[in-house]
């Protein structure tokens, strides 16, 4: 069974991508190794960026986020949290692009644990974006994030607390974990904004 490996979208596609097609873009190894959560919910972000410029494409959406959570800790239930898409342009997640007029998206997980797949349909005006997540719920009524086994840092993963500026993903010492399981279902060169689940596409990915 072939799995997906971490990787940076500007080694990869340095070719035009086809129009329509769906990439699954990641940082993560498949394994989870470590789950974290904060005591205070509410303004607590985690995110992963992400460069699609080597794609050479435009009318470009942010499909879906893939994010790994679980109901068992702290509290055996899913409680949700809320999800945004921030400017990376800069080199640092800076204002919010999506969703407008809200400070996120508010959605609640069913099932058990793994990655859990979420709509978003966000037209990206952008050629870097961080894709994040909101604890929201204070601990113990939250759902926790979770970072990989790989023990090198990716260096993409990041978190905010509130008030303070956004900062590389710490984890928890002494465990050297920080690679944070979230994925965005990337669609390129669409000229609608408004796609439907059903028109999928092609989807392509790295794999070993």
């Amino acid at each position: 069974m072939k799995r997906l490996i971490a990787f940076t979208i500007s080694c990869i596609f340095a070719t035009a991508a086809a129009a329509g097609d769906l990439y699954e873009l990641g940082y993560d190894n498949g394994a989870p190794a470590l789950y974290l959560a904060w005591y205070t919910g509410a303004g607590f972000w985690v995110g992963n960026d992400f460069d699609v410029s080597t794609l050479k494409t435009t009318h470009n959406v942010v499909r879906e986020m893939k994010y790994f959570t679980s109901p068992h800790w702290p509290n055996d239930v899913y409680d949700g949290f809320r999800l945004a898409v921030f400017d990376f342009s800069t080199g640092l997640p800076g204002a919010r692009l999506w969703p407008e007029g809200s400070e996120g998206r508010y959605v609640k997980p069913s099932g058990g644990e793994g990655f859990k797949t979420f709509w978003v349909n966000y037209y990206v005006k952008t050629k870097k974006f961080v894709a994040a997540v909101e604890q929201y719920y204070n601990y113990p009524n939250c759902d926790p994030y979770y970072c990989d086994s790989n023990p090198t840092f990716q260096a993409h993963s990041w978190q905010k607390y509130p008030a303070k500026p956004w900062e590389p993903l710490v984890g928890k010492n002494p465990y050297p974990y920080r690679n944070l399981m979230l994925r965005v279902i990337f669609r390129v060169g669409y000229s609608e904004i408004g796609v439907t689940p059903a028109s999928l596409g092609r989807v392509k990915a790295l794999y070993y």
